[in-house]
C-alpha cells in the first residue's frame, strides 16, 4: 500500500481491466491518455454501447454526457466517466467525491456493469479527481466476457418490464454496499465540495434523500441551478435551495498534486544559478518548471566528475541511486532523493522528516516522492494579511504552487484541507505572511 495521485489510480484501474474500446472527449480533465477522437460525443455512446453488446470492454470520458437509451442488454463492461451530473439519468450513477473510494466504486461500477448487463456512469468530482489517497492494489479481476456476435445481437430489445426488474436488482446491490452512508440530518447538499449527496442514483428510482430534504437545505450558488434542474428533470419534484456563498477555484490548465515535492524543492531548496537536472518523467512538473534538465542520474555522476564548475542540482528516485555514487557527491554537485522506498537513512545524506527542513546545502534525503506523498498537520491563511484579497488580484501562492487546495471566497483566499498536505510551500511563497 502506497499514496498516490488520483489519476494515477485510475489509470491504473483501466490499465487493469483492459477495456477494448475506448473514448475520451477534447475537454478530458482526468489527464488520462487516450487515443484521438474525431467524433461527437452522441456518435461515441453509440460507439462504445454497440461495442459491450458484442463483448469488447467499453469506456468513455464525457464533459457531459449525451442523453441515450438502454435498449439492450450488454455482454461486456461500458463505463461512462464524467466530472459533472448527467441531465438525465438513464443508467445506474455511482458518485465518486473523494480520493480514497475511487478504486473501490470503479470496480464496484464494473461488476454492476457485469453483473446486470446495462452501462454505468461514474460521476469523478473535482476534489477526488485533484487528490491523493493511499491506494493498494487489487489483484482481482472481473473476467472477460467472451464475445459472441449473432445475428440477434444487435436486434435483441430489453422490455421497459425487464429493464425495470434490472434496475431494481442495481438498487439491491447498491443499497448494501453503501447502507450506512445515509445521515438523518441534512443541511447541505453539493456534489463539488464539502456537503452530504447521494452515494448513487438509478433510473426511475427514488433515492431515500427526498424524504430528508425541504427548503431548509442550502447549496452553493454554483451548484444550485445544476441541482434543482436535475432533481426536477429527472424526478419532476421541485426545491427551492437556500444559497450558500460559494467557492472558487483557481482555473489553470496545470494543476500538480497538492505537496508535489518540486514545489517544496524551487520555494526552498534551490540556489540562484544553478543548472538544475531529474530523471523523473512527469508532464505537470515539466511544464511548470521549464527550467529542469532531462538527464539520468548516471549521466548527472559523469558530469560533477569531470571539471564543470557550475552550481548543480540533481533531483531523483531512491530507488535509482546506488551506493557508490557517494564518491562522486562527496567532492562537488548536490542530489535531492525522493524517499520512493520509505528506506530510513542514505549514507551522506541528510533526512528530513517534514519538507520544511529541507535546506540549500545538503544532500537531502526527501521524505517522500510523486507516489507516496505523505499528510502532515492542517495549513491555515489569515486573511487581514492577505493583499492579494484586498486588492482584489489573483492569489500569488497559486499560481507558484499550482495546488488545486487554493480556493477562494468572496471573502478570503483558503485551504482545502481534505487536498492539502501540510508540506508548507504555501507558507514560503506568500509574502505577505499570511499562512500558516
Amino acid at each position: 500500500m502506497d499514496i498516490r495521485n488520483s489519476k494515477e489510480i485510475i489509470q491504473n484501474i483501466l490499465e487493469r481491466y483492459n477495456f477494448a474500446a475506448i473514448y475520451s472527449d477534447s475537454c478530458n480533465k482526468f489527464d488520462i491518455e487516450t487515443s484521438k477522437n474525431y467524433v461527437d460525443g452522441n456518435d461515441a455512446i453509440d460507439f462504445l454501447y454497440s461495442s459491450a453488446t458484442i463483448g469488447s470492454k467499453a469506456l468513455g470520458f464525457f464533459t457531459e454526457l449525451p442523453f441515450f437509451e438502454v435498449t439492450r442488454y450488454v455482454r461486456a463492461e461500458c463505463l461512462f466517466i464524467t466530472q459533472s451530473l448527467p441531465k438525465y439519468i438513464t443508467t445506474p450513477v455511482i458518485i465518486i467525491k473523494n480520493a480514497e473510494d475511487i478504486s473501490t466504486r470503479l470496480t464496484l461500477a464494473l461488476k454492476l456493469s457485469a453483473e446486470h448487463k446495462v452501462p454505468v456512469t461514474v460521476v469523478i468530482t473535482h476534489n477526488a479527481s485533484n487528490n491523493y489517497t493511499y491506494f493498494e492494489r487489487a489483484n482481482n479481476d472481473l473476467g472477460r466476457i467472451s464475445s459472441y456476435i449473432s445475428a440477434s445481437t444487435f436486434k435483441q430489445s430489453i422490455s421497459k418490464e425487464e429493464l425495470k426488474e434490472t434496475y431494481n436488482a442495481v438498487n439491491n446491490s447498491l443499497m448494501q454496499a453503501f447502507s450506512a452512508n445515509l445521515t438523518d440530518n441534512i443541511t447541505h447538499i453539493s456534489l463539488q465540495h464539502n456537503g452530504y449527496f447521494p452515494e448513487y442514483f438509478i433510473p426511475e428510482i427514488k433515492h431515500d434523500i427526498f424524504k430528508m430534504l425541504n427548503s431548509n437545505v442550502s447549496v452553493y450558488k454554483s451548484e444550485k441551478d445544476l441541482l434543482e434542474n436535475f432533481f426536477f428533470n429527472n424526478y419532476n419534484i421541485e426545491f427551492n435551495f437556500k444559497e450558500q456563498e460559494d467557492k472558487i477555484y483557481p482555473q489553470i490548465s496545470n494543476l500538480l498534486c497538492p505537496g508535489c515535492p518540486f514545489v517544496n524543492i524551487f520555494a526552498r531548496g534551490v540556489e540562484k544559478d544553478t543548472i538544475i537536472f531529474t530523471d523523473i518523467v512527469c508532464k505537470g512538473v515539466l511544464e511548470a518548471y521549464p527550467e529542469l534538465n532531462y538527464l539520468t542520474i548516471d549521466g548527472y555522476m559523469g558530469i560533477i566528475s569531470s571539471e564543470v564548475r557550475s552550481s548543480t542540482l540533481f533531483i531523483g528516485q531512491v530507488s535509482s541511486y546506488k551506493s557508490h555514487y557517494h564518491n562522486f557527491i562527496s567532492k562537488r554537485g548536490r542530489v535531492i532523493l525522493l524517499n520512493d522506498s520509505g528506506i530510513p537513512k542514505i549514507n551522506g545524506f541528510s533526512t528530513i522528516r517534514h519538507p520544511k527542513k529541507l535546506t540549500q546545502t545538503k544532500n537531502t534525503l526527501y521524505p517522500y516522492s510523486c507516489n507516496n506523498i505523505k499528510k502532515y498537520s492542517k495549513v491555515k491563511v489569515k486573511l487581514h494579511k492577505c493583499s492579494c484579497m484586498k486588492n482584489n488580484n489573483p492569489c500569488s501562492v497559486f499560481e507558484k504552487t499550482l495546488c488545486p487546495a487554493v480556493y477562494k471566497l468572496s471573502d478570503g483566499i483558503l485551504i482545502d484541507n481534505t487536498m492539502c498536505n501540510g508540506c508548507l510551500a504555501c507558507k514560503v511563497l506568500c509574502s505577505q505572511g499570511a499562512v500558516l
